[in-house]
């Protein structure tokens, strides 16, 4: 009985810390996405930015859907308060546009020495060309 009771606590203790975290970091992001795009998939991981330096960057893959039946080029920026900010396209290269209900990804570089500490800015429009 004392081992279950134990792990129900642990349990509740990860799960409202998770809850927390969640909602602290939710309250910081903020998003511009064009009515003409939605965005799929936002991811963010550290990479080195050469193998023998100790320098990193924040790397954020994002995936675009272009929503519209027109083909459209996409800016991705993204912006951190007090470090920088990066800006990618969809698709990523080439001059053609993303066709229509079809999905892109931009890979976008922010060097840093680690992952965000407050909140961070994501916009997406639709431009004519690069």
């Amino acid at each position: 009985m004392e081992k279950t009771r134990k792990l129900i606590i642990i349990v509740l203790a990860v799960f409202c810390s998770l809850v927390f975290s969640v909602t602290v970091m939710a309250e910081g992001l903020s998003f511009d996405i064009t009515p003409k795009a939605e965005l799929k998939k936002v991811s963010m991981y550290l990479k080195k930015i050469r193998k023998k330096s100790t320098e990193k960057a924040v790397v954020f893959d994002v995936t675009v859907k272009n929503t519209t039946s027109v083909p459209h080029l996409y800016s991705v920026t993204v912006f951190i308060p007090g470090v920088g900010a990066g800006q990618g396209f969809v698709p990523a290269k080439g001059d053609k546009k993303l066709a229509p209900q079809a999905e892109g990804t931009a890979s976008i570089g922010i060097i840093s020495p680690g992952f965000p500490t407050e909140a961070y800015t994501l916009k997406v429009e639709v431009i004519e060309a690069r």
